[in-house]
């Protein structure tokens, strides 16, 4: 009788084979259906070192296996073909387990050394989904409600019994803070440490962008309205000034004051309209975006497994795409300041880009010692915020102390 631990090339191959993505992920590769499409050139040797193993190992209990093979018929009998088909076996699970490791380490590679950035970690408890940045401070969205983090890093709940949130923006001049979500806008006071709000507009949307001191831009699937404000704190009161039918779902909204134009980002398209809602000019990209941001006459996409796409905006009625940056993983979110780029990577950690050359971004480093970095804002002050969804916690990094990002590698 064959002894129960012995198992025959064929299912050890199989069992070996399957098992590929989970042994993959543990020692730090990305399962195959999760690499992404555009990767660096692979240039480690892994995969064929991995390879020889699986052959050597596939070999050793084929050669255990054959002698009993013989003494009954059946598939694969003989000798021969018992180690033909255990070294085929194993060295096809050796370079699949060491192809994954091989694009693990280009990607790593392509993503450029660790940088040690002068952060400041604030504890949240909650789960930051998003962060918004205004003049002084920050907004957090998380699964459990919102978060004020005040210039002394103090953090204050607001709306704990609103979910599903969608987008935020903080108007100082009417002391508020506003909340959207999928039926209503809610509004809370900006100061103070008043948690609760009230619905403001009973029909939401999902996203909103401030584009002047006392007006927003609201933005759902079928329609976008411009709304001005009045009153002050949770006593806010929104008026329609002007609607236009939407191009479909629009995910991001940036406001450019200089050239008095909001660009709106929905999937794979970039329109540009006036304050008056009123479109001007639009881009196809190569990819469905994720956020926006706008720096000058420059615009950077974060477009999740496509990577970065730069955009120049300088024309509104003719928008050009002018770099794309692929292989760095997946881009959650991006801002931008002057010529650098800081991209949120999920748990690689945050990336640092200089995009002086908007045709061909450049990699300079990444902080990996964040957590999982999903979402990230600038304020106006220069401080540039991170959220770390895994560690609940939001990290602070000022700009104007020279935290750029340059020449902290190592």
């Amino acid at each position: 009788m064959r002894p129960m631990w012995l198992c025959t090339p064929l299912a050890c191959a199989v069992l070996v084979s399957t098992n590929v993505p989970a042994f993959a992920q543990a020692v730090g590769a990305a399962p195959p259906d999760q690499v992404e499409e555009e990767l660096p050139t692979v240039k480690g040797k892994r995969r064929f070192l991995l390879a020889a193993a699986g052959i050597a190992i596939g070999t050793l209990p084929s050669l255990a296996v054959s002698g009993r093979s013989n003494e009954r018929g059946g598939f694969c009998a003989s000798r021969s073909c018992a180690i033909a088909l255990g070294a085929a076996m194993g060295g096809s699970a050796g370079f699949l387990i060491g192809r994954d490791l091989d694009r693990s380490a280009a990607l790593r590679e392509a993503r450029g050394p660790t940088l040690h950035l002068p952060v400041q970690a604030i504890e949240l408890e909650l789960t930051p989904e998003a962060v918004d940045a205004y003049e002084g401070g920050a907004i957090v969205i998380g699964r459990e409600g919102i978060a004020t983090v005040e210039p002394d890093r103090t953090v204050r709940r607001r709306g704990g019994a609103i979910r599903g949130v969608a987008a935020v923006a903080a108007l100082p001049a009417h002391d508020a803070i506003l909340a959207v979500t999928g039926t209503g806008v809610y509004s809370f006071d900006l100061s103070g440490s008043q948690e609760a709000g009230r619905m403001v507009l009973p029909e939401g949307g999902a996203t909103l962008e401030p584009i002047a001191a006392d007006q927003v831009v609201l933005a759902g699937s079928d329609l976008v309205r411009r709304l001005r404000l009045s009153g002050r704190g949770s006593l806010v009161r929104l008026a329609e000034e002007s609607r236009a039918p939407g191009t479909g779902l629009s995910t991001a909204l940036a406001y450019s004051p200089q050239a008095g134009i909001l660009w709106s980002l929905s999937g794979d398209r970039l329109v540009a309209k006036t304050p008056e809602l009123r479109e001007v000019g639009s881009v196809v990209l190569p990819a469905a975006g994720r956020t926006l941001a706008l720096s000058g006459g420059r615009a950077i996409i974060a477009a999740g497994p496509n990577g970065l796409f730069t955009v120049d905006i300088r024309e509104p009625a003719n928008p050009r795409v002018l770099g794309h940056l692929r292989g760095i993983g997946f881009a959650f979110d991006a801002v931008i300041q002057g010529d650098t780029a800081y991209i949120a990577a999920g748990r690689e950690g945050l990336l640092v880009v200089d995009v002086a050359d908007p045709g061909a971004p450049r990699v300079l480093g990444m902080a990996r010692d964040m957590g999982f970095v999903g979402s990230v804002a600038l304020a106006p002050d220069g401080r540039l915020y991170a959220t770390d969804r895994e560690g609940e916690r939001l990290f602070l990094l000022d700009l104007q102390m020279g935290g750029s990002g340059r020449g902290g590698g190592r």
